[in-house]
């Protein structure tokens, strides 16, 4: 409406409006007509209402006697202070950085990835917040009891962690990084673990135990991701059967410290011609397999990640020769950095590799068409 001699021009203040996706400010400005101000003042009244937590019929009332007799800046003062409430805690309300509960979700379409961050609640030896980025740019913070998710296109992902205490000045630089490859359609999880020594890192976390551990936790909802390429997450309506994983014992495939098919016991031989014996009954179709080799924490984590690379590569190239030649097969190590057993000792004494026996192994991903 143009603002002429029967109309009055009312500009309230900027109102910042914090939402989830966004963070903008509003000016609400509205055109009161003279010729009828206790209508034009009840009718915006009632807009404010909407936009507040006090009812229509009290602004409405508030407006009209304005309009009666009272100076306008009340209503505005009044108006601004029901638009206030809408966005601005009152002093001694808790601040809530909890949403809801986690709940197991379903799978994503292929054009996505998704990664789920959480801290158990026993994961506090490291105080304040752990701080999440994602290929550099800010994602989550999360404390203890709580998770985080985000979806992307699958690829190479930058995942880095800093951890935040309150009263203390933010550290410049992350405390670790890490690179990991999303996989199509998939939910990989990922744990803030201590390392003991003040420091935190996210561990991969196969989904089995990550559902045990995550189960309770909360999503954190206080802060706004800043990740480039983050989607929202969207549910495939037609997946593909959930993938088979086999896990064999490294000490049942190779002497201990080696990688290579000479080193290759009969024991482990003939438990790999039965798996593709078992394969074939299973399966109209094999789709793809995954080989992922495992190692134990003893020694160093390069010669540690370079055996279990060789480790699933001498799987695959095994397997391809027994009749699987025609499955597409991918193979990677991921070292010592996801252990089953974790209670066992540094050194490389007796017991403690025998207590580390479960956490050398070479697991088997299968995708495809079951019987």
């Amino acid at each position: 409406m143009p603002i002429g001699t029967n109309t009055t021009k009312v500009t309230l203040p900027r109102v910042p409006l914090h939402t989830r996706n966004s963070r903008k400010f509003m000016t609400s400005t509205t055109f009161l007509r003279r010729s009828d101000p206790q209508t034009s003042l009840a009718a915006f009244g009632s807009r404010l209402a909407g936009a507040s937590s006090l009812s229509a019929s009290s602004i409405a009332f508030v407006a009209s006697s304005c309009a009666r007799g009272l100076l306008a800046p009340l209503l505005l003062c009044l108006s601004f202070g029901a638009l206030a409430q809408n966005y601005y805690t009152a002093p001694g309300s808790p601040i809530r950085t909890f949403g809801q509960r986690y709940a197991q979700a379903a799978q994503v379409v292929d054009s996505q990835s998704r990664m789920v961050f959480y801290r158990t609640r026993q994961s506090s030896s490291v105080p304040g917040a752990a701080s999440i980025y994602v290929n550099g740019a800010y994602h989550a913070s999360i404390i203890p009891g709580g998770y985080s998710e985000l979806c992307m296109p699958p690829g190479s992902i930058e995942l880095g962690l800093k951890s935040v205490e309150v009263g203390r000045n933010v550290k410049d630089n992350l405390d670790t990084i890490t690179v990991m490859r999303s996989a199509s359609a998939q939910t990989q999880f990922f744990r803030v673990q201590d390392t003991g020594r003040g420091r935190q890192v996210l561990q991969p976390v196969q989904a089995a135990e990550a559902l045990r551990e995550i189960d309770g936790a909360r999503e954190q909802t206080h802060t706004i991701s800043r990740v480039t390429g983050a989607v929202e997450c969207s549910i495939n309506r037609n997946p593909a059967p959930a993938p088979q994983t086999i896990t064999l014992a490294a000490d049942a495939l190779f002497a201990f410290g080696r990688s290579d098919l000479g080193a290759m016991s009969p024991t482990g031989r003939a438990s790999l011609d039965a798996l593709v014996a078992r394969l074939r009954s299973e399966y109209i179709q094999l789709d793809r397999m995954h080989i992922i080799g495992h190692a134990d924490p003893l020694g160093q984590p390069g010669p540690n990640e370079r055996l279990s690379m060789d480790r699933a590569n001498t799987v695959q190239q095994y397997l391809a020769q027994a009749g699987l030649g025609s499955v597409r097969m991918s193979s990677e190590g991921r070292g010592d950095r996801e252990p089953v057993a974790t209670q066992c000792g540094r050194v490389a004494t007796p017991q403690a590799i025998a207590c580390h026996a479960p956490n050398r192994r070479v697991v088997i991903d299968i995708a495809g068409a079951r019987r």
